[in-house]
């Protein structure tokens, strides 16, 4: 190869590169976008919402721009309970509603069985054991499925009980361990569209993250898989015990649109 075209190809792979500590992958087609990070992920994170659309939505009747949900704004008094399965996308006309009204509902897979909540004491009260391998990323609150391995994300209109599409999802792990326990599933309908595996932490932090963008399908539904679940009372695989097990942070999405 002459001098001239090593040098061309060189500058061509470096800009092409990922940001330290981030992996972007594409299809040949540049179809589906995958941004994932461990440790230090903010710079995935910030890509991802770039991706997502830049404007943050924080009310009803968005056009375009992204969701995202932190689980900091959970009252107290909903802590270590059940949460309802319409939290962030009750439906009505009250005021006090808008900033809930983010298009997200979830629901174990198969039904019945499964139960969510939020915590701000890394789920204590559901697993002691695990408890300590727990961090938050935004705040001091946690979600999680604490007895089941599998459930559902579907999307909505924001203030709507109608059914919605999106583009891309991404979910912030707390103490994934193992690279092939933890995943998100997409669905437009019964069609899967590919499943795709949380990185594991390293050693500069607890956290992952894990964005799926894709550019020419609708996202009608998100299965979030993982090993085992924290009302099993059981040690995290790095405690010794069986399951990796996990808590989630953030969530980010595209603005959820009418099916």
């Amino acid at each position: 190869m002459k001098k001239q075209q090593f040098v061309f190809h060189l500058l061509v792979a470096l800009l092409l590169m990922p940001a330290p500590g981030c992996d972007r992958d594409k299809d040949d087609n540049d179809a589906i976008t995958v941004i994932k990070a461990s440790g230090d992920i903010s710079t995935a994170m910030n890509q991802f919402r770039q991706l997502l659309g830049s404007t943050l939505n924080t009310t009803p009747g968005a056009v375009g721009g992204r969701r995202e949900i932190n689980w900091d704004g959970i009252p107290d008094s909903l802590l270590g309970k059940q949460l309802p399965d319409r939290f962030f996308n009750p439906v009505g006309n009250d005021p006090a509603l808008a900033a809930r009204q983010r298009g997200l509902v979830y629901a174990p897979t198969p039904a019945p069985g499964g139960q969510f909540m939020v915590s701000n004491t890394r789920f204590n009260n559901v697993n002691s054991e695990a408890a300590p391998e727990f961090e938050a990323f935004s705040g001091d609150k946690t979600f999680a499925n604490v007895n089941s391995v599998l459930w559902q994300i579907d999307p909505e209109v924001p203030g709507l009980a109608q059914a919605a599409t999106i583009k891309g999802f991404g979910i912030v792990f707390s103490d994934v361990d193992e690279d092939s326990s933890t995943f998100i599933e997409f669905f437009n309908e019964n069609r899967s569209l590919g499943k795709f595996f949380a990185p594991k932490h390293d050693a500069a932090g607890n956290h992952s993250f894990l964005g799926v963008y894709f550019k020419n399908e609708k996202v009608t539904s998100i299965r979030v898989g993982h090993e085992g679940f924290l009302a099993s009372g059981e040690k995290d695989v790095t405690q010794g015990g069986t399951h990796d097990l996990v808590v989630l942070d953030d969530f980010l999405y595209d603005e959820p649109v009418k099916k």
